[in-house]
């Protein structure tokens, strides 16, 4: 998710042409590889890498819209996720901004029954002061992956910009799910930390990931929910 990194409040401009023409507005984009698709705590790809893409297209009044896919490997034939994506993000004071939005998450090749897709309701506040920020995040789902019920999470974190090249962050987060014996995994608490460093169009990210999980209990014992490091080269553009 989708990192959830499905916010779109900073896009970047679109051709030269259209940008001389003072376009209300733009498009951005990413593609890159993960050493292990990890979404709240879990890997989504066996521990195997992913590819990953996005294209987000913004408006200057904060609307966004946007695509986001990944390799996935859940032990059948699904093999590819699209995320469809949009919302509206917006600054209350120089210090806080906001993001509300809704994402609709597809496994297009999902065998019949599974039920995988989900919509998810999503809302974000950030809190900037110098090199600092600290975020609080939200996001509800009426039906989640699997056909399992409501489903709410709750997130936060904090960074800290320690050059013009280098942020650490860390980030924590709670899953509550409403049929936890149909999913095969409890409400859990998810957590990770790292260091990006950027160098022109290029992300090169180290981090952490966690979970109070125990291997018996993630969906009927396997290692998905285990600690380990994850490595990322993304291209943003």
């Amino acid at each position: 998710m989708k990192r959830l990194l499905l916010s779109a409040a900073c896009a970047a401009s679109l051709t030269a042409g259209i940008a001389a023409a003072e376009s209300p507005w733009s498009v951005a984009g990413t593609f890159g590889i993960v050493s292990d698709y990890m979404f709240r705590g879990q890997s989504q790809t066996n521990h195997d890498a992913a590819l990953q893409a996005s294209i987000t297209v913004s408006h200057e009044s904060g609307f966004y819209a946007g695509l986001w896919g990944s390799n996935v490997d859940f032990g059948n034939d699904t093999d590819f996720e699209l995320d469809i994506y949009g919302g509206y993000a917006g600054s209350i004071d120089d210090n806080t901004s906001f993001d509300i939005g809704l994402a609709y998450y597809s496994y297009p090749n999902a065998p019949d029954g599974t039920e995988y897709d989900y919509f998810e309701m999503l809302g974000t506040v950030t809190y900037s002061m110098d090199a600092f920020s600290i975020y609080g995040k939200m996001a509800y789902s009426p039906e989640f992956f699997g056909d399992t019920g409501a489903a709410f999470w709750l997130g936060t974190g904090v960074g800290y910009q320690i050059s013009d090249d280098f942020k650490a962050t860390a980030n924590i987060g709670y899953q509550w799910i409403e049929d936890n014996a149909f999913a095969g995994i409890d409400d859990y608490f998810h957590y990770d930390l790292g260091v990006t460093a950027t160098y022109g169009i290029l992300s090169i990210d180290l981090r952490y990931f966690g979970t109070d999980v125990e291997e018996i209990a993630c969906y009927g014992g396997t290692d998905l929910c285990d600690e380990r490091f994850v490595g990322s080269a993304i291209l943003n553009f």
